[in-house]
């Protein structure tokens, strides 16, 4: 019988395992597909000294240093999404693999391999450069291994007794980069020259300290250098400290015994990745996506994804993406759609395993290019990540059914949500000098419900769970807005047997006498890229909304009671005078004035099981805690209570749910009747102008009742 990966049908003329695009002055495609290294003798040396004791002890000690290192970087910045955990530090091979990464964003780490590969390969034995302990390298450029212009990162090669026993790497978002819009981000962005500064691997300093001249070209190349320059000095700090804590190890344990750690850390993950794999049941798994945004324009896209399951190997397939388009900055890399699938591999697929690029030994990533998701050099690359994060969404909902009859089941989740929409702000802050950046409010997403409980509210950023939003009082500090009501909003999750998280849903205005711009990018205005698992709603869209021309000012100074501040009483009543606005998420930079008022949230988990299944004592719980109004727990969760006590009527819900399950069958209809109704089914043209060919993006003409299936 033919293996399962002999399926796939590759169509000719695309790439897949590689960029659609070649090698350029600082940049070399092939180091961004390449694999692990294979071990130097000095570090099979140093592995066979280590036991599977001492090997968890290194570990534990490896894990420790970026943890403080992590720490260190928080502390010493002053860019909001670096102090809130938009960030990470981590130690590399000497030969340029992530082997230790700190909690953060992982995929940052899987992503900076290539600028240190392209450093050894072209830098190294060049007599004008050379490689040198105290050297600092500066990259941002996502071509080269970056992931957008406004995420920055800086390297250091660690030499220890005269030999290199690995990298420092630590980076993170700055945000303001000297794009066409403060704050970096630019939904009307096109091609990479208008998202700002793109430095590859660049030489910044030696000696661990920094080139006049360089900083001053770095400054020269953005909005605000006095926040640009204290961000990159903590990097570089925090490299610095990761350097001299790697060095005691050295010093205690020897050269060989480092770098053989390092590299054995890598090997048994890879191996812990395989045994895991081959638990899970042999298979093909599809998921879609469809985006409903292109550049500031409505308009369809389609993502899907195919994973092969067989043995001990996995196969990812994104195939069938609708093509560039050219349009706006929602192109992503090959190596981006790779790295950011440990976004979902490390929290719940591969959960208690170490995190390191040796999970992705036995994972081959296909990704058909050039399209949205393998896109050509020269276009905007800025919100690549929207485009990773559908694949990523794909990914969890099929995990999540790969893990389901597994020992690993406690991996079953509905997904982290990724409704995104993000507000830049920029202007003058309460310090006195210009900022510009989102705020952190990005980090209190709604967690996905799991198989058993109901997923967290406000429970971190998409990209990494595990950080903070920061005090209201600190980010009014730093950023233009003023916060007036930060809070977890009702009917706004998707529901379920077990309901999403509710993201936390911030309410802040433009300030008073000077106002501020701001610049908005997202997606998932009409359409969720956060299903539900197993019948579970979706988490509701999460277009655009600000009121302009408002009275709020007067409000708060009379303390009026008839101002209520949430989401749902300002979107329902409207108690404030004012324009109310609900458009796309994607805005070009607009300037706000004195008391305008900005409603944000980074969006809702989804939802798991029937809702008809759920508890009726739980939906009296979210009754109480303000997460449900009563429409939803009579319509969809059909329970019948009484509204005064909350008292439910068990036999009258059970009825009443009945009820429910017998319309459920009369709207039903055989298969063959659905299909036939559904395959008719077409958007309108307009929304199709940059989807492709309809139904299947890559193919004029396409018949078959399922996609991804190919002769």
């Amino acid at each position: 019988m033919p293996a399962l990966r002999d399926r796939l049908h590759l169509l000719p003329g695309l790439v897949y395992d590689r960029h659609p695009y070649g090698r350029a002055p600082g940049r070399d495609p092939e180091l961004l597909v390449r694999g692990i290294e294979p071990p130097s003798p000095l570090e099979l040396e140093g592995m066979a000294t280590l036991s599977a004791i001492d090997l968890e002890v290194f570990q534990h000690k490896m894990t420790s240093i970026v943890e403080e290192a992590r720490e260190v970087y928080m502390a010493l910045s002053i860019s909001e999404g670096i102090v809130t955990g938009d960030m990470n530090t981590s130690i590399f091979t000497p030969e340029g693999d992530p082997a230790v990464v700190a909690t953060g964003i992982y995929f940052h780490t899987l992503l900076n391999y290539a600028p240190v590969k392209y450093i050894l390969k072209y830098y190294r034995d060049d007599p004008t450069v050379g490689l040198h302990d105290g050297d600092v390298y500066f990259f941002n450029d996502p071509t080269c291994g970056g992931v957008h212009s406004f995420d920055m990162f800086v390297t250091a090669p660690i030499f220890c007794q005269g030999e290199l026993v690995g990298w420092a790497e630590v980076g993170g978002h700055q945000g303001e980069c000297g794009s066409i819009s403060p704050g970096g981000f630019s939904p009307k962005a096109t091609c990479r020259w208008e998202e700002g500064l793109q430095a590859h691997a660049l030489r910044i300093g030696e000696h661990w300290e920094l080139r006049r001249d360089l900083l001053d070209f770095l400054l020269n190349s953005v909005r605000n250098p006095f926040v640009f320059a204290s961000d990159l000095k903590a990097r570089v700090a925090t490299c610095k400290r990761i350097r001299d804590r790697l060095a005691r190890e050295v010093e205690r344990r020897g050269v060989a015994q480092v770098v053989g750690g390092l590299r054995k850390t890598l090997a048994v993950t890879g191996d812990l990745a395989r045994q895991r794999i081959r638990q899970v049941n042999d298979g093909i798994y599809r998921g879609v996506l469809f985006n409903d945004t292109v550049g500031t324009e409505p308009g369809l896209v389609r993502l899907p994804t195919t994973v092969i399951k067989e043995g001990d190997e996995i196969v990812l397939l994104v195939q069938g993406a609708s093509p560039e388009n050219g349009r706006g900055p929602m192109h992503c890399t090959w190596h981006l759609m790779k790295a950011a699938m440990g976004v979902y591999l490390f929290t719940y697929f591969f959960r208690g395993l170490p995190p390191n690029i040796g999970l992705f030994d036995p994972i081959t990533v296909l990704v058909e290019g050039p399209s949205v998701a393998n896109s050509s050099v020269d276009l905007a690359h800025g919100e690549g990540t929207s485009i990773a994060a559908m694949n990523v969404q794909n990914l969890q909902i099929i995990g999540s059914k790969m893990l389901f009859d597994s020992p690993f089941k406690l991996g079953v989740a509905g997904t982290f949500s990724r409704n995104v929409l993000v507000n830049v702000y920029a202007g003058i802050n309460s310090y006195g000098y210009l900022a510009a950046n989102f705020p952190g409010a990005n980090n209190a997403a709604g967690q996905g419900a799991r198989f058993d409980q109901d997923g967290e509210h406000s429970c971190g950023f998409y990209w990494a769970s595990v950080t903070d939003i920061g005090e209201a009082e600190e980010a009014d500090m730093r950023l233009p807005p003023v916060t007036l009501a930060r809070r977890i909003d009702r009917d706004f999750h998707g529901f379920g047997k077990y309901r999403g998280g509710s993201p936390m849903v911030d309410i802040s205005m433009a300030p008073p006498g000077r106002g501020c711009l701001m610049t908005s990018w997202g997606s998932a205005d009409r359409v969720s890229h956060n299903p539900g698992l197993f019948g579970g709603y979706a988490g509701p869209p999460n277009p655009r909304f600000v009121i302009r021309n408002t009275n709020v000012l007067e409000l708060l100074a009379q303390g009026d009671p008839r101002l209520k501040l949430t989401q749902y009483d300002l979107a329902r009543e409207q108690p404030i005078q004012g324009d109310y606005l609900f458009e796309a998420s994607s805005q070009a930079t607009e300037s706000f004035a004195p008391g305008d008022v900005f409603i944000y949230s980074i969006g809702p988990g989804g939802g798991y099981g029937d809702v008809l299944e759920r508890d009726p004592d739980l939906v009296m719980d979210d009754l109480r805690t303000d997460a449900i109004s009563h429409h939803v727990a009579r319509t969809v969760y059909r329970v019948v209570y009484d509204q005064t006590t909350l008292e439910v009527d068990r036999a009258a819900t059970e009825r009443e749910r009945q009820r429910a399950r017998d319309e459920r069958k009369q709207r039903g209809k055989p298969f063959a009747a659905f299909a036939q109704e559904w395959l008719a089914k077409r958007p309108s043209d307009d929304k199709l102008k940059h989807y492709g060919h309809w139904p299947e993006p890559r193919l004029e003409r396409y018949d078959k009742p399922f996609w991804g299936l190919y002769e």
